[in-house]
């Protein structure tokens, strides 16, 4: 279209391009007017800008409620458990990939934490102790006839008291270390929590493979679980840690990392 063709027509006096009426009262419509060889074609009803749009608009969809639900509420423990399985693997993946980059509680945690992975890990792990240390009983005197097998129980209920105190209990003395050394932190418990019950999965395969005979194996794979397991909780506190001096941060680092070798060493033993 050339400027011969077709020519708009801007009137500030007798004629306006954009004008809003109807009845004489505005209505928030705008006219164009195109004039086109002698004819004058006149368009109404053109809709209000985006931005007037989403200034007048109410959705809230998009929104996210920070209200933090009371802890002696029912609302509170649900929180932690409302998560979905793609949020769980990837969690699971994140504790046994660390990265000194981006710590694991920040790039898969990031203040919503849960506790159904952690819950069903320990969980997990106590039935993988359970079971394969009395496989593992039973195939060292397979050769033995004189060998009368029972199934030790007990083992279950060991397992479980160190698994689910490491996991829960640890955590509760962490931040109160914190607390004490006055850190400023954004850790909460729940935090710490989710840390430590996400970074044991890698123990559950490992309890498997502590089945092969062969003693050199056995601590190659659990020594790799320590350090990759240790690595994530230590990397993913030490943003906090270091806000003390530089000796108190080692030092609660090197006990943190002791605890979580003396751990997978007990699963061996």
């Amino acid at each position: 279209m050339t400027s011969q063709d077709t020519k708009i027509n801007l009137e500030d006096e007798n004629k306006d391009m954009w004008h809003e009426e109807v009845g004489g009262q505005s209505s928030g419509a705008a006219t164009l007017n195109l004039e086109d060889e002698g004819n004058t074609h006149t368009f109404t009803e053109f809709p209000t800008s985006a931005a007037d749009a989403d200034d007048d608009a109410d959705d809230t969809s998009n929104l996210i409620n920070e209200n933090k639900n009371p802890i002696w509420t029912f609302a509170y423990y649900q929180e932690l458990f409302n998560v979905n399985t793609n949020t769980v693997l990837d969690r699971i993946k994140g504790s046994m990939i660390p990265s000194p980059k981006q710590t694991f509680t920040r790039r898969y945690i990031g203040g919503r934490p849960d506790m159904y992975g952690p819950f069903w890990i320990c969980a997990t792990l106590v039935l993988a102790i359970g079971v394969c240390g009395n496989l593992t009983t039973l195939l060292s005197h397979v050769s033995d006839e004189s060998y009368h097998y029972t199934p030790q129980f007990e083992r279950l209920s060991i397992a479980a008291i160190l698994v689910y105190s490491y996991t829960f209990l640890i955590p509760l003395l962490i931040k109160g270390v914190l607390w004490w050394r006055k850190t400023s932190t954004g850790h909460s418990v729940t935090d710490i929590i989710c840390t430590y019950g996400y970074s044991l999965f890698i123990f559950i395969p490992v309890c498997i493979l502590l089945l092969v005979p062969s003693n050199i194996f056995d601590w190659i794979a659990l020594s790799i679980a320590i350090v990759l397991s240790g690595s994530c909780i230590a990397v993913s506190l030490w943003p906090a840690l270091r806000d003390d001096s530089r000796q108190v941060a080692i030092l609660f680092t090197a006990i943190i990392l002791v605890l979580h070798t003396a751990l997978g060493v007990s699963f061996r033993l």
